[in-house]
């Protein structure tokens, strides 16, 4: 177990200068600031429309986020936290390190796994915080008439685990290939293919659909906190965590 911390706590130091830990804190409060000035000034519109203010708020961000933000942000993770190797030549130099190679493996996987959680966790929160900023700048909006934290927790809790399979898939494949163009640009055309894909009976296989069919359950109010391409996007998760600990097993130190 203090090998375990002392890689993770590496993984840290390695990638303070990284775009995946940077974009971890700048960009969810970008998105936040960018919706936060949506309804301040757009607060007639927003009183207008009679619904709940927080039902809103969430339509308008995740359409957006369910599509395109989360998987990229996950594409970008799985990459800098392998390329950090991948340039320096390192994967030999690791693995001659006194720790046993899942224990590297796995600290690798968990940093990746904990930016994503941060990443969630931190826009959830900054969600909330704008919400009752509002109801006090703006309170012809309604937002201090409605209590809808369950609702918007459940939906990113759901978005944090329907992203974990297709975060799994684009770990391997930086973990194979070496290059951005590769990797990230098979887990874009992807992204397309699972929006695209997301109202077919079967998407629910494809874990590129996951996020945006949780967004089109949301616009058709069923939230129910389970579904079946959660369980496919944890699946996916654990079967790709072994293959990519056999393929850490194999890869030579010379």
């Amino acid at each position: 177990m203090t090998h375990f911390w002392l890689a993770l706590r590496s993984e840290f130091l390695k990638s303070r200068r990284t775009l995946a830990l940077a974009t971890t804190i700048w960009l969810p409060v970008f998105i936040a600031g960018l919706y936060f000035a949506l309804a301040y000034f757009k607060a007639e519109d927003f009183a207008k429309t009679g619904m709940n203010p927080w039902v809103l708020l969430a339509q308008n961000l995740f359409g957006l986020y369910s599509v395109l933000i989360l998987p990229m942000y996950a594409m970008v993770v799985a990459f800098s936290t392998n390329q950090i190797e991948h340039v320096a030549n390192a994967w030999k130099n690791v693995f001659t390190l006194p720790y046993p190679r899942l224990t590297i493996y796995v600290a690798k996987w968990a940093f990746a796994f904990l930016l994503i959680l941060m990443f969630s966790v931190l826009l959830c929160g900054l969600v909330f915080f704008e919400g009752n900023l509002l109801a006090v700048l703006k309170p012809e909006i309604g937002f201090q008439d409605y209590h809808s934290y369950d609702l918007i927790g459940r939906l990113f809790f759901k978005f944090f685990l329907a992203i974990l399979g297709v975060f799994s898939i684009q770990f391997l494949l930086s973990f194979l290939w070496r290059d951005f163009i590769r990797p990230v640009g098979t887990g874009l055309a992807l992204t397309i293919a699972g929006a695209i894909l997301a109202g077919w009976k079967f998407a629910w296989l494809f874990p590129y659909s996951a996020t945006p069919r949780i967004n089109e359950q949301f616009y058709k109010d069923k939230t129910a906190l389970w579904g079946p391409e959660l369980w496919v996007s944890l699946g996916v998760t654990l079967a790709l965590f072994g293959v990519g600990y056999l393929l850490v097993l194999r890869r030579s130190t010379r």
